[in-house]
């Protein structure tokens, strides 16, 4: 038996008769009816529900049938199926429906098994879209999120900081990153294995994300055991707390290692920058946030740095 996809269907036409005669058709099978007699309320409809079909009359007063599909065509990105409805079955008619963007063309009085016919159609269609929109997400989480950690691979955060450092020079905002890494991972993956090595990855990512309590910070694997931190709408200052709040977890986390010169933990060296500091790109903040993560290696590790200017980096 198939499954039926119910749909918003959206009934525009200046005769209350044929509305109220569509609307029980559209009961009857199953779905849902919207009820608009003419543009402006057809229009206020659209952006504040849901539309899956509409079926639009052709001669209406003020704008017709035609018209109005071209402006639903230019204000709505998304695809909304439109069937018109009219009494003139002539082809020139069919041809005006289609160049105007109509995808069907129904003459009145309208037969209910055609309409519940055209109406299966589109629900199956609605439902394809549904399972494919379904898929690309899926595929986006696959092309934007490290397999391993389960946070933003450096594709993502490439974008993340880009659309960040956009918003934070028009609002004149304060971005600021952290740069970490782990201190003494090699010396990890020789001794307890790279299988061992990746859950030890998996474990810390997740110790980090429980440091992050906005939406709007986000936690990204910037490569082998670096990872960034990206805290949009955060002073220096805050930065400096969370890099702070980081370090405190994984000493409280105390993931094991024993080949650590610096702890029989898993500890890190992080780098903070901010756009006070006067970077004049993105590139430019994440080279600072790498700057001071050389400095915080330089102080003995398992600390956090500021980006300064004149840093030599042997």
């Amino acid at each position: 038996m198939e499954l039926i996809h119910q749909l918003n269907i959206l009934v525009i036409d200046d005769d209350k008769l044929m509305r109220n005669v569509l609307a029980a058709m559209i009961i009857d099978n199953g779905h849902l009816p919207l009820v608009a007699s003419g543009y402006e309320q057809a229009l206020s409809l659209l952006n504040h529900h849901k539309v899956d079909l509409i079926l639009m009359d052709v001669e209406m007063p003020d704008i017709d049938g035609f018209v109005l599909t071209r402006m639903i065509r230019e204000m709505h990105s998304a695809w909304i199926p439109i069937i018109f409805l009219s009494a003139n079955d002539s082809e020139a008619y069919l041809a005006r429906g289609i160049d105007a963007g109509g995808d069907d063309y129904l003459t009145k009085p309208v037969k209910e098994v055609i309409l519940a016919a055209k109406i299966r159609a589109m629900a199956r269609i609605a439902s394809m879209k549904d399972q494919l929109e379904i898929l690309n997400r899926k595929l986006e989480k696959l092309t934007n999120i490290d397999s391993l950690t389960n946070v933003m691979n450096r594709r993502a955060l490439e974008e993340t900081l880009i659309n960040e450092w956009a918003i934070s020079q028009r609002q004149k905002s304060e971005l600021s990153i952290l740069m970490i890494d782990i201190d003494f991972f090699k010396a990890y993956n020789d001794h307890y294995g790279h299988q061992q090595g990746d859950k030890c990855l998996i474990a810390f990512a997740q110790t980090i994300k429980s440091q992050l309590n906005r939406e709007t910070d986000r936690l990204a694997r910037y490569g082998g055991e670096e990872f960034v931190v990206v805290l949009p709408f955060t002073s220096l200052e805050g930065a400096i707390f969370k890099a702070n709040e980081i370090i405190l977890a994984l000493k409280e986390k105390q993931i094991p290692h024993q080949y650590s010169s610096v702890a029989p933990y898993i500890t890190v060296s992080i780098g903070v920058s901010s756009t006070r500091l006067a970077a004049e790109s993105v590139h430019e903040l994440v080279s600072q946030a790498d700057i001071a993560l050389y400095q915080a290696k330089q102080s003995g590790r398992n600390c956090c740095e500021i980006f300064e200017e004149n840093t030599v980096i042997l």
